[in-house]
């Protein structure tokens, strides 16, 4: 009687609440639980196999467990003072994984560690690998000798590190060893400062002046040494033909002692007792067996002389600008007047533009230059555009009041440029099987010259059975490629066709290529045509 009357107590629990402790759950079920220490229903190890929970039991949600840490690293390095771990001069330390995958790239480290605080010298890092290590590459690279990899630094700073990053390959399983070592080199090094004068002079004068002009000079004298020159002496002989207005030709001026960074600056007058070209140097002395000569200085006395030239380049295409670059130069001892410049505009071509100050005056374009100084350039340039392939020859000319007229002529192979295209049509699409189609090559010579030695080739899928091929030049068909033999050339604008024909063998969405190569080419040109076979 107190059995039903328990049983009735559970069952009114379970009606009410829904909700029951897992072994009360289990006994109503006629089970026991999974594991007797589960205290509630809800729990796995309360059930055996998959039970529904009631409808009014809701377990409470658990909390998230926290993420695993993270495995801890496991350093692999080892490391080694030279000479000696208590007189360190220099360090070598090595690091790689502690495991690796057999087959896959693994990455090593070598760090040499100058110690010291003075620089050492010739230091090589060497590294025997044993057979299971195969190198792959490294930064720096690495000189490989034997099962050794070596690398040279010609020196390293105080203080300084310097690293090697490299890969290798675990080529089996087991011990994969590397043994690295290092030689050096540590110079004992002293120093002195030594104290250098060190003469530099230079002489100035008029790149022109006239008869009636005086000319004047300036000798600069320049110590650029560490150290004072002492007494230092110029010395300045006059070409013949000038003269001090003293009249002397040769100056002496003592400077006496010259500070190092100092300069001393001298101013001489001359005067030309003839027209011509005159150059000279000037001369400076000092203890210490110095002896400096300067640069030549040179004036120009009286009368123009024009030089011309004319670069332009040896080759162009057609219809792309040719420019010419034009230098008019006064080599002559007097100031070119009213220089006028003329290109004549050759046949063939078509005027662009010219450079600033250019006018265009019927066939010819012209410049003016109201004042050209002796050694002094006048530049400008003149474009044109080929029209005709050929020889361009551009002839141009320049004159000035007391100077001789001058021309020069410049010439421009004007070439062509092939361009080929290659186009592939299907003339029948869709196919069905069974049936023939036509496949259309065609060569366009788009350029302005003969393209050369054009080659052409088909080649079909296996769903493709060859029937025929005619065109430009002769075809023939092995292993599903059609070859036809080379076209020696195409003229510009033209093009060549060649045809292909074929019966379908089998349903799919077949393509139909075709290549192209050329004396102009360096690579070859594809081309692709779809088509639907169907049944």
């Amino acid at each position: 009687m107190k059995k039903i009357l328990l049983f009735l107590l559970l069952v009114s629990l379970v009606v009410s609440s829904g909700c029951y402790s897992c072994k009360t759950w289990q006994k109503l079920h006629g089970r026991k639980p999974a594991d007797p220490n589960v205290e509630y229903m809800w729990q796995k190890g309360c059930r055996p196999a998959p039970m529904p929970l009631p409808a009014k039991c809701e377990p409470p949600c658990p909390k998230p467990l926290p993420p695993p840490p993270p495995p801890p690293v496991v350093p692999n390095c080892a490391s080694r003072t030279y000479p000696c771990g208590g007189c360190g001069v220099v360090k070598l330390e090595k690091c790689m994984p502690n495991q690796v995958q057999t087959g896959a790239e693994f990455e090593f480290k070598i760090k040499v560690i100058n110690l010291t605080d003075g620089a050492i010298t010739d230091v090589v890092v060497t590294d025997t690998l044993n057979e299971n290590f195969q190198y792959k590459t490294s930064n720096p690279p690495a000189t490989v000798q034997g099962d050794k990899l070596v690398w040279v630094f010609a020196g390293i700073g105080p203080k300084e590190t310097r690293e090697i990053t490299g890969t290798g390959i675990a080529v089996a399983s087991g011990v994969v060893k590397n043994c690295a070592d290092v030689t050096y080199k540590m110079p004992v090094c002293l120093q002195a400062i030594s104290i250098q004068p060190n003469i530099a002079v230079t002489k100035t004068a008029p790149a022109e002046v006239s008869i009636c002009d005086a000319i004047n000079y300036t000798i600069k004298v320049e110590n650029t040494g560490t150290g004072p020159a002492n007494n230092v002496k110029v010395v300045d002989e006059l070409p013949s033909g000038l003269v001090t207005t003293q009249g002397n030709n040769k100056i002496e001026i003592p400077l006496g002692v010259l500070a190092a960074g100092t300069a001393r600056s001298i101013s001489v007058v001359a005067k030309a007792q003839q027209s011509g070209t005159y150059t000279n140097n000037v001369v400076v002395f000092a203890d210490g067996n110095i002896k400096i000569q300067s640069p030549a200085a040179t004036t120009v006395v009286k009368q123009p002389k024009l030089s011309i030239t004319k670069t332009g380049p040896e080759t162009q295409y057609i219809d792309r600008e040719v420019t010419y670059e034009i230098s008019v130069t006064n080599t002559g001892d007097w100031p070119a007047v009213n220089t006028i410049i003329e290109d004549e505009i050759p046949a063939g071509v078509s005027f662009v533009n010219a450079g600033q100050g250019g006018t265009l005056i019927q066939n010819k374009v012209m410049w003016k230059v109201a004042k050209l100084n002796p050694g002094a350039t006048a530049k400008t340039s003149v474009t044109y555009r080929p029209k005709n392939i050929g020889t361009v020859s551009n002839t141009v000319k320049a004159s000035a009041v007391c100077a001789d007229a001058v021309s020069v002529t410049a010439q421009t192979q004007v070439r062509g440029v092939p361009a080929v295209l290659l186009e592939v049509i299907d003339l029948t699409d869709p196919v069905r099987i069974g049936n023939t189609t036509t496949y259309r090559i065609v060569v366009t010579n788009q350029g302005s010259a003969v393209g050369t030695g054009i080659a052409v080739k088909a080649i079909l899928e296996p769903q493709m059975e060859y029937v025929s091929c005619t065109g430009a030049t002769n075809g023939s068909y092995a292993d599903n490629t059609i070859t036809f033999a080379p076209l020696s050339s195409l003229e510009a604008s033209k093009r060549a066709t060649w045809e292909v024909t074929i019966k379908a063998k089998a349903a799919g969405d077949i393509r139909f290529k075709a290549t192209m190569k050329n004396d102009q080419l360096d690579r070859d040109v594809e081309e692709t045509e779809a088509t639907r076979f169907y049944e």
